[in-house]
């Protein structure tokens, strides 16, 4: 499961650190380019919300495998586009594979590993799929020295198709039954509780995804930083992510996976709010790979809190509902932020991303969420 996250995380973030990029050679705009991240985000909206009552259904394999033939045919199409439409059309296939894959895999992982095992898997996971998107941007990155950016994802087009072939051989099992006999499920998806969580975390989502989106445009138009050195800082980030991952599911499996939550949300924002104050590339740097590191360890606990505030047949549709929720976010963020932008500048998402992860941190913290 850990390989399928892996690959399916590798595109994922290419189309944001190539956002200057784009710009430039489709002559957007700012707030049009928004949409890249935005409209694909709205379509794989409608396919997640479905594909998380399937898996309830049919297991997770068929549709772990659907998710990598889309991989592979959105990277081919991005590779291959030759106006903003095709451009737009095969990110997208790329954003519905994304959904359909994390509503069945993390199904899988969460019913077949017991409940004090689960922040440390899920930190695995977690840390698998970091180590994929830095592959891709890391790849990028030295791809756009010599300023072909579409070899980037033709490269993994192979290794993808191999693990979408091999995946028909392997046995997947997803036992809704495992050995949590003695603790007292939810019995329905949306109980107060889940409900409740979810409003907590929604302004810090927001919080995140605003810098990520726009990190690579404000090195370049702010700091004068060049483009193939931005994609090198932005590809760090998920690098630092495999060990906040690991270290997220260690550390949550030890103190709590909602104490670990709010700890991780107070450092994201305060290593937000010191990014602009950064004077030199490294300490610019360092901000930034620090905001990653804590703002990826929220993952984890996230994840393994949905598992325990959902039953256990029905983690199909709490992870559907979950990851829904994310993309409403993550595509209403991008243009709303860029309308920002163009009324301000690029620095306004720092106090921006702090405001609202000190919101969600206060919230979890009035929450009142029970958990076993």
């Amino acid at each position: 499961m850990s390989i399928s996250h892996l690959l399916i995380e590798v595109y994922l973030m290419m189309h944001i650190s190539l956002i200057p990029v784009f710009i430039k050679e489709f002559d957007l705009t700012l707030f049009q380019i928004s949409f890249l991240v935005s409209i694909p985000t709205l379509v794989a909206l409608v396919f997640s919300l479905f594909s998380g009552i399937i898996v309830d259904k049919v297991g997770a394999k068929p549709v772990l495998i659907l998710s990598m033939c889309l991989q592979v045919f959105g990277g081919s199409l991005v590779a291959e586009c030759w106006n903003v439409v095709s451009l737009f059309l095969g990110v997208t296939l790329i954003w519905i594979a994304s959904p359909l894959y994390h509503n069945s895999g993390l199904t899988a992982i969460s019913t077949d590993t017991y409940d004090k095992e689960r922040s440390r898997a899920m930190g695995t996971h977690n840390a698998l799929g970091s180590f994929g998107a830095f592959l891709g941007l890391i790849s990028l990155s030295i791809i756009l020295i010599y300023d072909s950016w579409r070899l980037a994802y033709l490269i993994w087009i192979i290794p993808i198709s191999f693990w979408a072939v091999l995946l028909f051989r392997i046995n997947i099992v997803s036992d809704t039954s495992n050995n949590n006999c003695d603790i007292k499920e939810p019995k329905h998806v949306l109980s107060a509780n889940f409900l409740r969580f979810l409003c907590s975390i929604i302004a810090c989502q927001i919080g995140t995804i605003v810098i990520l989106t726009f990190m690579t445009s404000y090195m370049v138009v702010e700091r004068n930083i060049s483009e193939a050195m931005a994609s090198l800082i932005f590809s760090i980030g998920p690098l630092i992510g495999i060990f906040s991952s690991f270290f997220a599911g260690y550390a949550s499996s030890r103190v709590g996976d909602k104490r670990f939550l709010f700890f991780a949300m107070l450092f994201s924002a305060t290593f937000a709010i010191l990014i602009p104050f950064a004077s030199t590339i490294s300490l610019l740097a360092t901000a930034f790979i620090s905001f990653n590191f804590f703002s990826h360890s929220m993952f984890p606990p996230i994840t393994s809190i949905i598992a325990t505030l959902s039953p256990s047949n029905r983690r199909g549709l709490a992870y559907s509902v979950f990851i829904s929720v994310y993309q409403i976010v993550f595509a209403l963020t991008p243009p709303i932020t860029a309308k920002l932008i163009e009324f301000s500048s690029l620095l306004i998402m720092f106090p921006l991303s702090f405001l609202l992860i000190i919101i969600s941190m206060l919230t979890l913290k009035l929450s009142g969420i029970d958990l076993p």
